[in-house]
């Protein structure tokens, strides 16, 4: 008996490289922020890759708690220019929207196919990502306000 039917398990599998994915991101726009010497904006991105591999982690025990090995889908390159500050805050918005979708699909699968565990799993995977939505919220309404990047550097030093 499977605890976990191959349709709700190959989605978790995406899920984990979703996360992957994200944690990429997140790596390279703290690399495109220090580049610029915005060291202490970079840590917030430095913060978001930790929590995005974490996440996938968790996903991962899910699964082999479960008694499955899980695939793990491939994920694309990421290597984006970006030209303003604004772009980045959309980018990290934009992935944690996509992200609580994401989750919020694995559960209503979950309750689909009547699995109660997978189902808690996904509710506490989705009252982090209030946290990190709120986050990404914050971040992209800051970054509208300032068009140049000088104002970045006075925010970037605003938070040591």
């Amino acid at each position: 008996m499977t605890l976990v039917s191959k349709g709700l398990s190959d989605a978790i599998c995406f899920q984990i490289s979703h996360e992957q994915h994200n944690a990429k991101i997140y790596l390279y726009l703290a690399g495109v922020l220090k580049g610029k010497g915005m060291d202490n904006l970079a840590k917030i991105f430095e913060k978001q890759w930790l929590e995005e591999l974490d996440h996938s982690k968790k996903f991962f025990d899910l699964l082999t708690d479960m008694g499955i090995v899980p695939f793990l889908p491939e994920t694309p390159e990421v290597n984006t220019r970006f030209t303003n500050i604004v772009e980045i805050g959309r980018t990290f918005l934009e992935r944690e929207i996509v992200t609580t979708q994401s989750i919020g699909a694995l559960k209503r699968l979950a309750i689909e196919e009547d699995n109660p565990v997978v189902e808690q799993v996904m509710r506490q995977m989705l009252a982090l990502q209030q946290q990190e939505y709120e986050e990404s919220t914050s971040f992209f309404d800051k970054a509208q306000l300032l068009t140049e990047w000088w104002q970045v550097a006075l925010w970037d030093a605003s938070l040591k």
